[in-house]
């Protein structure tokens, strides 16, 4: 089974073919209750850092290509978002070999693992309206480029 990667915006309706819905946020959506909460994960690993998000989203004072520049640095230089993307890597392709090696890992991780592997689509979400100048597009880029 080959995973298939979606991107929505926390705004755009719940659907039955979004499978795995992960936010990937770093602030909890204000306007959505709790008991609202439309989303199964929150990986906060594969948010922008508070800096990087005020410059961009807020102040506006860095422009897309700069921002995507340095949000990739973050991600890179971030143990645990980059074991985030692998894991979710080893479904982009469906290289058997690699999913069977990979069981071989932490307690936590295993538990996302198993949670994706229920799953032929895995949904990423976030604030942002426009999916090309958000850091979901990114992580979908980076997520494909590993698992090749």
């Amino acid at each position: 089974m080959t995973l298939q990667i979606k991107l929505k915006s926390l705004k755009e309706p719940t659907e039955d073919l979004d499978g795995l819905r992960v936010l990937i946020a770093r602030y909890r959506p204000r306007y959505l209750p709790k008991y609202k909460e439309n989303w199964e994960q929150w990986w906060k690993d594969l948010a922008p850092s508070k800096d990087l998000w005020k410059e961009y989203v807020k102040d506006k004072e860095i422009d897309w290509p700069e921002y995507s520049k340095r949000y990739i640095s973050e991600i890179k230089n971030n143990p645990k978002a980059m074991q985030l993307l692998h894991t979710l890597s080893f479904f982009v392709n469906d290289h058997e070999n690699r999913k069977n090696n990979h069981l071989q890992q932490e307690q936590e991780q295993q538990h996302k693992y198993d949670l994706i592997q229920k799953h032929s689509v895995v949904t990423l979400l976030c604030h942002c309206i426009d999916e090309n100048h958000c850091h979901r597009s990114i992580i979908k880029k980076m997520l494909f480029e590993l698992a090749e």
